[in-house]
């Protein structure tokens, strides 16, 4: 059992000191430790080679500066440093600096809920479906450009609390598996490795961002996460949980690691000394600070009620390694506990200076000229560059499930009507931590400009979120219930502002709103914040979030083109209302076109909601869409809804009455293809065995639309693949508080029938992948194995396959999985191309390595060591074996001497 400090009032520090040393003894007597197995301790300023470009020197030239500058602090100036929200110390030239910024799939702002027009990329689930880390790291050079823009522009901050987070989707319940990239621990450290780079920069003297490793660790169940501790057992710990760290540390360089809210084995993830001390700075050389999560400082105290007051939280948190409190508990609480002799004040220093190294190393201490990100210009945010990357990568992520019969790609000249159905259709759903893009394309959207069709939906001269220019902070954008977006975290004095509009014969405008209990009032300004107020409205009370009523109001004395600047107020804090369109009136009804030869009509019906019950009109409108239609595209799936942070689903399957409807409309129309619009994976058994088409197309960033129509006409070839297995049923898994990874979870313990395997996905062309070539018969300490292939496009379509390769380790007493990736590569081809792609794989590669809980280090087991070369986990097309020889090499068998991330590959 994990000691507890025991609840009285007065402190005794020894035993509060020693309890907090034991902290470290108890994840040894746990069997995750190395502590038999020493290791080159590799603290602060320990020297290694990362994948990012920061010199050993620059480091430590701005821990020098900042430990400086921190020496010259009072106390109380120094705690006053260990929160996100930091004030200004003007004496020292410190400015005030907020350290929580988001940029999960593209750049947010500060707290998440600031930047419009930041180009929204897919979210990490998706993007990890593409198979492709080069891909990765130019969507975050992208993004982090963007960030520098806003920085060089406004100011804002540069520390961010992602991405990545790296708490794998080891089962679909948990409520953030969009965050995500996928299950496989090589293929999460192989696409972490380049994210990171794409974050901080390749130069040698500063970063360009702070990336964010999270939630550290084991947090992978949101409904009772803040007082959840996860029971680990070693195995599960060093072979699983902990690769994608420790590749996004050692190799990738990350800057920030944030602690997680639960706990592991009884102890507070943020009072663990083990994780953040002995196991990230000691054991894997990080440099950088540990921010907790918001604010796990605080549930230290309440509700793990792991010690009993919280100055007793704020001492933990800091000895534990737990630099920056995202959150107040610190702040307030531990000048006393200094006081009480709890905690040193050389422990807060040396926090304030891992937190303070990174802003030198950011250049805000340097004369703007010498650091060379301060050049990126503005026009790189939302630029036609990054647009045209949005649509690569939303492309790439694409996975087809499923096509009888060639049944895709649709043939644009035979078809005349389309009928898109489904509740996700209409909606371009960006997922969590989301920015406010002015792209936003659902998948009906890019369907209708696929086929330049004929649209049933009327010109209404309604302007919505994607005609928004700026925004004050904390206002952002989100899926409404009605389809498309609303702007929603509207608060007191919240104002928004709109691309001109043309007043010349109107007077009236309507606004739909909606606002549960407080109520609003909004004031429409021309031109300029200040400028003449042209109506005022009151938002009534509407019963919910997304309980929508139209409102209207008269304008008059007022022509020609303008800014139009909305102003809210009301309420005594948190939001007040939401907005989804506003309407010049009278409407001008533009003449509906017939369709000119060759072009289809485009028929929308949602037929129902995400998860409610069924509306028999709706339903019936759908189905009745469905028999008029020469084919149907169903688009389907979970949204925030179901399923989000906080909060986790118990089932996979589509909620509400969207099975009933996918079926509905198939009796009626069997030319039916679905779409899974959707932020995490689904159980769609029944359709998998009777609709003829279907496409995963997990929430793929602003351009999702585009990308969905160019796959199901055939402008471009999906070549995506699962990242993460798709179950048939939650009765597959174990209980989602189940932290065994040998309990059945991924592909790699997996014994039973998945609706889709781990690496999946098909193609408009075939690939053959022929001539297995192992260039040596044993794999030692002294000597790497190389495995080649060639891989041919054998139909008549461009397109990609991505390679995969598998060991399965020589069978022993020890449970191991039953085959694991160990490298692959994307492969774009032309229709008769060819092409020879070569792995190495090393003896030190950690998927033949398992942990050995008496001797608490990594070993292997010798004997015949099985490689496989495929198209997926379930379809391997060659087989070989090799010798894999003892080990003889005392220093090998520890985790820092293994390597996490896919073998070097080679294509010619």
């Amino acid at each position: 059992m994990t000691k507890r400090i025991k609840s009285h009032t007065k402190v005794n520090r020894r035993e509060f000191l020693s309890t907090a040393a034991a902290l470290g003894a108890v994840a040894t007597l746990s069997g995750c430790s190395l502590e038999s197995n020493p290791q080159p301790q590799l603290c602060d300023d320990g020297k290694r080679a990362f994948v990012t470009g920061l010199s050993d020197t620059a480091y430590k030239k701005a821990r020098q500066r900042a430990a400086a500058v921190v020496r010259r602090m009072t106390l109380a100036e120094k705690i006053s440093q260990l929160g996100n929200t930091a004030p200004a110390i003007n004496r020292l030239g410190i400015s005030s600096y907020q350290y929580w910024s988001e940029a999960l799939h593209g750049y947010t702002g500060p707290g998440g809920v600031r930047a419009m027009g930041a180009t929204s990329f897919p979210q990490p689930l998706a993007l990890a479906g593409a198979w492709n880390p080069q891909l990765s790291l130019r969507v975050y050079e992208a993004v982090s450009d963007e960030v520098r823009a806003w920085h060089n522009r406004a100011g804002e901050p540069l520390t961010f609390y992602s991405p990545q987070t790296l708490n794998l989707h080891r089962d679909p319940r948990w409520g953030r598996c969009e965050e995500a990239p996928g299950e496989d621990p090589c293929l999460a450290s192989t696409l972490v490795v380049q994210i990171i780079r794409g974050m901080q920069g390749d130069d040698p003297n500063y970063l360009k961002t702070t990336a964010c490793a999270k939630h550290f660790m084991c947090n992978n169940c949101e409904d009772d996460r803040l007082g959840h501790s996860a029971w680990v057992n070693p195995r599960s710990f060093w072979e699983y949980y902990t690769r994608a760290y420790r590749a996004a540390v050692m190799e990738g360089g990350v800057f920030t690691v944030m602690g997680a809210y639960n706990g592991i084995n009884g102890i507070p993830c943020c009072a663990d000394r083990f994780l953040l001390t002995d196991l990230l700075r000691k054991r894997w050389g990080f440099r950088g600070y540990v921010t907790s999560d918001c604010d796990a400082v605080y549930c230290i105290y309440n509700p793990h009620q792991y010690v009993p007051t919280l100055h007793q939280a704020a001492a933990l948190a800091i000895q534990a390694g737990c630099d920056l409190n995202c959150g107040d508990t610190v702040q307030k609480h531990l000048g006393k506990a200094v006081a009480d002799q709890l905690v040193s004040e050389a422990d807060i220093s040396r926090a304030v200076t891992r937190i303070l190294t990174a802003r030198f190393l950011l250049g805000e201490f340097d004369p703007p000229e010498n650091v060379p990100y301060n050049k990126i210009s503005f026009t790189v945010v939302d630029s036609p560059a990054h647009r045209e990357l949005a649509v690569e990568a939303a492309r790439q992520s694409i996975v087809l499930l499923k096509n009888d019969n060639n049944f895709l790609p649709l043939k644009k000249s035979e078809l005349k009507t389309v009928a898109v159905i489904g509740p996700t259709a209409a909606q371009c759903h960006l997922g969590g931590y989301s920015g406010a893009p002015f792209v936003h394309i659902s998948p009906y959207e890019g369907i209708v400009d696929a086929l330049s069709g004929e649209s049933d939906s009327p010109q209404d001269g309604r302007v919505r979120p994607q005609d928004l220019q700026r925004v004050s902070p904390g206002v952002r954008t989100q899926a409404s219930s009605e389809g498309g977006m609303n702007i929603g975290w509207i608060s007191n004095k919240s104002w928004v502002e709109y691309k001109p509009q043309n007043f010349t014969g109107m007077d009236r405008i309507a606004i739909r709103v909606a606002s549960p209990d407080k109520g609003a009032t909004i004031r429409v300004h021309a031109d300029s914040l200040s400028g003449p107020i042209i109506a005022k409205l009151n938002v009534p009370q509407t019963g919910g979030w997304q309980k929508w009523k139209t409102i209207s109001a008269p304008i008059r004395g007022i022509t020609g083109e303008h800014k139009v600047f909305f102003k809210f107020s009301g309420g005594s804090g948190g939001s007040i209302c939401n907005m989804e369109w506003f309407q010049l009136q009278p409407v001008v009804a533009s003449p509906r076109h017939q369709p000119r030869l060759g072009q289809p009509v485009v028929i929308f019906r949602p037929g129902c909601t995400i998860d409610g019950p069924k509306d028999e009109k709706m339903f019936a409108e759908a189905v009745e869409a469905a028999k008029n239609a020469d084919v149907v595209v169903m688009v389907c799936g979970v949204t925030q809804v179901v399923d989000r942070e906080g909060h986790d689903r118990h089932d996979t399957r589509l909620t509400g009455v969207q099975h009933e409807l996918i079926q509905a409309c198939f009796r009626y129309n069997p030319n039916t293809v679905l779409v899974l619009n959707t932020n995490n994976t689904v159980a769609v058994n029944w359709e998998q065995e009777n609709l003829p088409a279907i496409v995963s197309a997990i929430y793929a960033g602003q351009a999702q639309g585009t990308a969905i129509a160019d796959v199901l006409f055939g402008d471009y070839n999906p070549g995506g693949k699962t990242c993460c297995t798709w179950y048939k049923s939650v009765d597959q898994l174990p209980p989602i508080h189940n932290y065994d990874i040998m309990k059945g979870r991924t592909y790699m313990y997996f014994e039973g029938d998945p609706l889709y395997p781990f690496g999946y996905g098909l193609s408009y062309t075939t690939f053959d992948i022929t001539d297995m070539h192992i260039d040596s018969s044993v794999l030692s300490e002294k000597k790497s194995v190389k495995v080649s292939c060639t891989v041919a496009n054998t139909g008549s379509r461009a397109g990609a396959e991505v390679v995969q390769f598998y060991v399965t380790v020589p069978r022993s007493s020890v449970k191991r999985p039953i085959k694991e990736l160990v490298g692959f590569q994307r492969v774009e081809l032309n229709p008769g191309e060819s092409r020879r792609v070569t792995f190495t794989l090393p003896y030190t590669a950690q998927a033949l390595w398992y942990w050995h809980d008496s001797l608490r280090q990594f070993v292997l087991q010798p004997g015949k060591l099985k490689l496989m070369i495929g198209h997926s986990s379930s379809d391997i097309d060659l087989t070989g074996e090799v010798e894999l020889q003892a080990c003889t090499d005392a220093e090998l068998g520890g985790p820092e001497t293994l390597s996490t991330v896919a073998v070097p590959v080679k294509v010619s």
